[in-house]
């Protein structure tokens, strides 16, 4: 069995032993996953590729509003790289952690996009404590209402994401513990990575669902300048075929059952 530390390159094998254990694990596991689910991989990979051509296709300026809604997507892209580099790793807590940020940027910026009067009001949320107070009525409270009105789907997966990764609470926490018991005593661990490949195979696909719902919002926003990009319209298409295939092979190879319907009450 290979060495994960075999990976490392000379500079990183000169990490600290309690630390290189850690970061030869987490890199390990990052290029397994890759290898286990390619398709999986690919499809993140196309449509990363996806919302790098519509950045691209937004770049030249001909509305200077949407300048700072533009900043916020690409800020929330930045932190799904991230988060599905992780998820890769086999840090799943962390990743729904990051994907929890970019949603909430998500939100942020289609909440501004067409709306100049809230963007001035978000930039200057820190000039007194009228700013931040009005601030905080527009995007801090009533969440479901205001800063996700019109994005049901995203509003739910954030609050799960919050949950699960964000927040310290039972859920986050037991699935990063690792109890051992024996006749004579018990012992416990944190396992900072690693996930058995059910979970991991579909936690990372429903990632990769929320990845492509902050993607049609993009898209969505910016639709009177995207739509006559007619190879982005063919990537968007071949994403959406990908994606219904890897569904159904992962059903089928952890032979997932249909969802049931709650009884009536």
């Amino acid at each position: 069995m290979t060495d994960p530390q075999d990976l490392l390159l000379d500079f990183e094998k000169g990490f600290p032993d309690h630390y290189k254990e850690y970061y030869a694990a987490k890199r390990n596991n990052f290029f397994a996953s890759i290898q286990a689910a390619p398709r999986l991989w690919s499809a993140f990979m196309l449509l990363d590729k996806i919302w790098m051509r519509e950045f691209e296709d937004m770049r030249t300026v001909i509305d200077t509003g949407r300048m700072f809604p533009m900043m916020l997507f690409m800020k929330a892209h930045s932190k799904v790289r991230i988060g599905f580099e992780l998820g890769f790793s086999c840090c799943l807590p962390e990743a729904q952690s990051m994907f929890s940020d970019a949603i909430e940027s998500a939100a942020h910026a289609h909440r501004v996009f067409f709306s100049p009067d809230l963007q001035k009001l978000w930039i200057s949320r820190d000039d007194d404590a009228d700013s931040l107070k009005a601030f905080n009525a527009e995007f801090w409270h009533f969440k479901e209402e205001r800063l996700f009105d019109g994005l049901p789907e995203l509003y739910q997966r954030w609050k799960q994401y919050s949950d699960w990764g964000s927040h310290t609470n039972p859920i986050s926490i037991v699935a990063k513990f690792v109890p051992h018991e024996t006749d004579k005593h018990l012992d416990w661990r944190m396992n900072y990575t690693g996930v058995e490949p059910r979970t991991l195979i579909t936690a990372l696909f429903v990632l990769l669902q929320d990845f492509s719902l902050m993607e049609k919002v993009l898209f969505s926003d910016c639709s009177d300048r995207l739509k006559f990009d007619h190879e982005l319209l063919s990537m968007r298409s071949r994403f959406d075929k990908q994606k219904q295939a890897l569904r159904r092979s992962i059903i089928d190879e952890f032979q997932i059952p249909p969802p049931t319907m709650a009884a009536a009450r």
